[in-house]
């Protein structure tokens, strides 16, 4: 381009014209690089998106796949932008000199984006956890739909979608519920102090038993945990697989209640006892 300036500056059109010519025929090679770049990087994205499909249905993690397909996609765009930087006679070294400084600035002012795209290359690599875990963190909790470059999607129960920063998640405690195929079903049952508390066990273990989804090779427990201010609180421990946690849950908390009605057991409440002084 500077030659073509300084041959029509002497007034040499000849070989300003073919200057023209020469910089016309980079500018068509290069959009024509560009129409054939994106459809060879759609086809080889394509191949690639495939040959991950397949090994999610050997386990692969969903989330690590995605964040591989987008590092693919940015890695082969980068080296067709190189390219066309070539084709066009740009000089390369001052194009990375502009690129690094606008990164620099971008990234100051995208610290937490930043952050964020850093915990989720860390979670997609240590795996706390994988698409459909049950998750407790950041005081919120839910089924995990999504783990994203920067963001996480959980499911709550009651259907609402929870977007988590994963540069905080990354660096949080969290719970994994789902990590184990088996889980321990707590309940706490409080009783009178005049009820017998054998026949309060034998009565929860016989509730225990009627449920088929409590697996039957696991302890079925029953201790007294604490002497309360109204009542003696038991606690009644058994083990499910992890998708029947909350039915079972649920189920024996209302089995209890009834089971405790008929055998005239009873569950008290808090109470104040005021005694009057009678005396004149």
């Amino acid at each position: 381009m500077k030659e073509f300036l300084q041959s029509l500056s002497k007034g040499d059109f000849t070989t300003a014209l073919t200057l023209f010519a020469a910089v016309a025929v980079r500018i068509l090679f290069a959009i024509f690089l560009w129409w054939l770049g994106r459809k060879v990087i759609r086809k080889i994205l394509s191949l690639i998106e495939r040959g991950l499909a397949a090994r999610q249905e050997k386990g692969m993690d969903a989330g690590l796949a995605k964040f591989l397909v987008s590092l693919c996609k940015v890695v082969m765009y980068t080296i067709l932008f190189v390219m066309l930087f070539e084709l066009l006679g740009l000089p390369i070294t001052s194009v990375a000199t502009i690129i690094g400084s606008a990164g620099l600035a971008i990234g100051l002012a995208l610290q937490g984006s930043l952050s964020n795209f850093a915990g989720g290359v860390l979670i997609l690599l240590t795996k706390p956890f994988v698409v459909g875990d049950y998750i407790v963190a950041s005081g919120m909790e839910g089924t995990v739909r999504e783990i994203g470059i920067c963001y996480t999607r959980l499911l709550t129960p009651d259907n609402r979608t929870v977007i988590l920063p994963n540069g905080g998640l990354a660096n949080t405690n969290l719970i994994n519920v789902s990590a184990q195929p088996e889980r321990r079903v707590d309940i706490i049952v409080p009783i009178a102090y005049e009820d017998d508390i054998r026949g309060v066990r034998e009565m929860l273990l016989a509730v225990a038993d009627g449920n088929d989804k409590i697996l039957p090779e696991r302890p079925k427990e029953v201790y007294v945990k604490e002497f309360g201010e109204s009542s003696v609180n038991m606690v009644f421990r058994v083990w499910v697989k992890k998708e029947d946690y909350w039915p079972v849950y649920f189920g024996l908390m209302e089995e209890i209640k009834y089971a405790m009605t008929e055998r005239g057991f009873t569950i008290p409440f808090q109470q104040i006892d005021i005694h009057m002084d009678k005396t004149p």
